[in-house]
């Protein structure tokens, strides 16, 4: 097969499943027959035009995208240092352990309610939940990528005279380093979902608030805008997540990454 022919096949097969899901959602929006409750493709795509011709669905995209963006760098920061210390340190462990895996089965969406008390109705609190919902799955992570670095690896290293900070930044840290970004990964995921949470309790602009608003005025081509938008924004983070891995741990990052 030659080259031109790899690239065809590869592009069909990312192509072709998201045409026959449009043909399918035009085809089940045509059997049901009431273009207000279920709107097809077309009458989606003329909503989402109609949004950015008002310039209310770039405005919702820059904020939900910033609250993640901030919430989520925290988290991951967060997170990674606390599973370091908890792989590294036994107390630490035994200290924070009960804390860490009782408080990580409370979702995000338990604390809205708490948070919104506590922070308020501003950018705070959905900041806050944003960070809760990335710091455990990072701090699990990193406190499994330590645990599992082969002992092999660090007699060795001792061997050489690494001792303490050396042991750490040459051994410990570039073998955990595959557990901390896949956790980051599946961190971006819950993320998405916790801020639309969060947006649709209080907020007055974001995806989360174009969805539920949209729900009250029976609108619901808005609301398949919003569900869309978020699904291929999360697409797009994913990919560039895995882009930038790719290029600055490229000999770092586990094998089927």
């Amino acid at each position: 097969m030659s080259s031109a022919s790899r690239h065809l096949a590869w592009l069909a097969l990312r192509v072709l499943p998201f045409i026959g899901l449009i043909m399918l959602w035009d085809a089940a929006a045509r059997a049901y027959d009431v273009p207000v409750l279920f709107p097809t493709p077309f009458a989606t795509w003329d909503k989402a035009v109609q949004l950015i011709g008002e310039g209310q669905l770039q405005s919702d995209i820059a904020i939900s995208l910033w609250r993640i963006g901030v919430g989520f760098a925290v988290g991951c920061v967060l997170g990674t240092v606390l599973g370091l210390m908890m792989g590294l340190s036994r107390p630490v462990a035994d200290f924070l352990g009960p804390f860490v895996h009782t408080l990580r089965f409370i979702g995000p969406i338990a604390w809205i309610s708490a948070v919104m008390i506590w922070f308020g109705l501003g950018e705070t609190s959905k900041i806050v939940l944003i960070v809760y919902t990335t710091t455990f799955v990072v701090l699990v992570s990193a406190m499994i990528g330590v645990m599992t670095v082969h002992p092999n690896k660090l007699r060795a290293a001792r061997v050489f005279g690494a001792r303490g900070w050396r042991l750490f930044l040459h051994v410990t840290l570039p073998a955990t380093l595959p557990h901390i970004l896949a956790g980051a990964r599946l961190a971006m995921m819950n993320s998405f979902m916790t801020i639309i949470a969060a947006e649709m309790v209080a907020a007055r602009e974001g995806l989360g608030f174009l969805i539920f608003n949209s729900r009250q005025w029976m609108e619901v081509d808005a609301i398949f805008v919003g569900m869309i938008t978020l699904g291929v924004l999360g697409l797009l983070a994913d990919v560039l997540m895995v882009l930038l891995t790719s290029l600055l741990f490229r000999r770092f990052r586990p094998a089927a990454a």
